[in-house]
């Protein structure tokens, strides 16, 4: 490695963005981070509504995905959990859509009420509670963790519950495009305005935000208000995204490839990639530092791009690896202690969603694929489905 000869910073590193992304406007594209916690509140939603599984098997595999490697990282090289902020944020959306969704399995036994009306109740419980904490003094409880808490939880406060409400309302948005989409013989006229009316109304959506919210160049004025209107340019992308059949039918195989390792690339950039407090890039070929050869600096950035990544995927499985092993001894011992001697089937299919990557999309890991995005599990792990895209048409799958 190189040595810089600058005091204000460790020689073994250089700052990229005075050539590279220095006249990027970063900070609103960051504020949209909050939707990988809607994710988990949608995925899951999804989860619990089809499998009821409220098993303790269940809640200790998803909080080993989420916590087992920051929390070992944290402790391993001694930094505060703080710096990871997105894992309680992740692991409070998992127990809290669990939570809403046991409390809609409840009103069902008791009530005999439909699976609409159920979960429509418990989603309506579920926003009173985030109310009742969130805007009253309550919330003051999240400064006994911490101050970094208690400052993030604020920000993201309602994305859980949006993805939930999401997930809830997905359904209709599923028959509107079989509806619009889905027909072999070609749109009418009627589903060619649909259409348009959904793009136009997708880049209105974003427009607003972005005028309005989205280049407040003050931060703090700016954080306050993000919990209300972050669902705008998500909702904006989303109609745009599934606007045509060919765009229902297609994903993108790389963002989904980095979506199943977004915690670890999350957890590990602060290590790996971006060091030196996130802001500069080890210096791995000779003559690639600041103020080197463009060129270099550019295979420098790279190389340790590729090397970054390989660690992550590696880190995740061998997070899976243990997720799997302390799930299946888990379901094992409890069937054993049941006296159930089919607990070894069962602990096998709750592992093999760790393996077959559900769990990340639960969780709110995986990039959006359209309607592809929508796994469901079987008996042996998971398999795609596309149940909103048409089934006709041979582009299924491609990249996008």
């Amino acid at each position: 490695m190189e040595r810089i000869n600058d005091s204000n910073r460790n020689g073994y590193f250089y700052h990229p963005g005075s050539h590279f992304c220095g006249f990027l406007r970063l900070r609103p594209l960051i504020r949209i981070i909050q939707l990988c916690n809607r994710m988990t509140g949608f995925g899951n939603f999804l989860y619990f509504d089809k499998k009821q599984d409220f098993t303790l098997e269940r809640g200790i595999s998803m909080w080993l995905r989420i916590n087992y490697f920051p929390l070992l990282l944290s402790f391993a090289i001694n930094v505060p959990l703080e710096l990871y902020y997105v894992v309680p944020l992740h692991t409070t959306g998992f127990f809290v859509t669990m939570a809403t969704c046991y409390l809609a399995k409840l009103l069902e036994s008791c009530t005999g009420w439909s699976s609409t009306r159920r979960n429509a109740v418990a989603i309506i419980v579920c926003f009173v509670v985030h109310i009742v904490f969130y805007e009253t003094e309550m919330k003051s409880l999240l400064k006994i963790f911490s101050d970094e808490y208690y400052f993030r939880f604020q920000v993201d406060k309602y994305s859980a519950i949006i993805g939930i409400a999401s997930g809830f309302f997905w359904g209709r948005f599923r028959e509107y495009m079989n509806w619009c989409y889905g027909s072999a013989a070609g749109m009418s006229q009627r589903q060619v305005a649909c259409m348009w009316y959904q793009r136009g109304g997708g880049f209105l959506l974003i427009a607003v935000w972005w005028y309005l919210f989205g280049y407040m160049p003050d931060k703090h004025a700016y954080n306050p208000i993000h919990p209300f209107v972050f669902w705008m340019p998500v909702a904006g992308y989303l109609m745009i995204r599934n606007s045509s059949k060919y765009l229902t039918e297609v994903h993108s195989q790389a963002l989904e490839f980095m979506g199943r390792i977004t915690l670890e690339t999350y957890v590990l950039q602060f290590h790996v990639f971006m060091c030196n407090k996130v802001q500069n890039i080890p210096i791995v070929i000779p003559g690639s530092g600041e103020g080197g050869d463009p060129m270099l600096r550019f295979l420098n950035m790279l190389l340790c791009g590729v090397g970054f990544v390989s660690l992550a995927y590696w880190a995740r499985q061998l997070t899976v690896t243990t997720q799997n092993t302390v799930t299946e001894l888990l379901a094992q011992l409890m069937g054993h202690a049941r006296g159930d001697t089919s607990s070894s089937s069962s602990s096998s299919t709750t592992a093999s969603s760790g393996v077959g990557g559900d769990d990340d999309k639960e969780m709110g890991m995986m990039p959006l694929k359209s309607n592809d995005v929508l796994r469901k599990e079987s008996d042996d792990g998971i398999i795609a489905i596309n149940e909103a895209a048409p089934t006709s048409g041979g582009r299924k799958g491609s990249n996008v």
